[in-house]
């Protein structure tokens, strides 16, 4: 399952690269999400935040921990660790023993990652909290990598 997930971003990658002809960005680095506080009908919702670090491990290849919360008045959250290929400034993170309709696609530009998640259910996808969806522009704070 994961081999056949792998062969499907690297044709869309390959695809992407053709399309758009995309020089490969060194992703490494710190990322940040905060997004915008709503307040309905007296309750305040958010602000969504979140982090992401990653580091070139190979050229096809990254560490990446993933961070997304979602604010008031529940603040649930959704976080992963894991290697991820990565072809042409893309990246995508998938969780079949959990979730299989679960898809975190990862695409970097010069100063930021767009993030994008598909889930058949949003309420419970990826394995985050409930409600919890990674998607943003996560802006580039640092090009320097965090060693633990």
């Amino acid at each position: 399952m994961k081999i056949i997930r792998l062969i499907q971003v690297a044709l869309l990658t390959v695809v992407l690269s053709i399309t758009y002809g995309q020089t490969e960005i060194d992703p490494t680095g710190i990322y940040k999400y905060k997004g915008k506080t709503s307040v309905v009908n007296g309750q305040v919702f958010g602000p969504y935040s979140g982090t992401i670090s990653v580091k070139k491990i190979t050229d096809t290849s990254i560490a990446m921990s993933f961070f997304i919360c979602k604010g008031a008045p529940s603040f649930n959250n959704g976080s992963f660790e894991d290697t991820l290929a990565y072809h042409n400034n893309l990246a995508v993170y998938t969780v079949p023993n959990i979730d299989s309709s679960c898809n975190i696609t990862f695409s970097f530009k010069n100063k930021s990652v767009i993030v994008k998640e598909t889930a058949a259910v949003y309420n419970s996808g990826c394995g985050f909290g409930h409600a919890v969806v990674a998607d943003g522009n996560f802006k580039k704070t640092s090009s320097k990598i965090i060693e633990r």
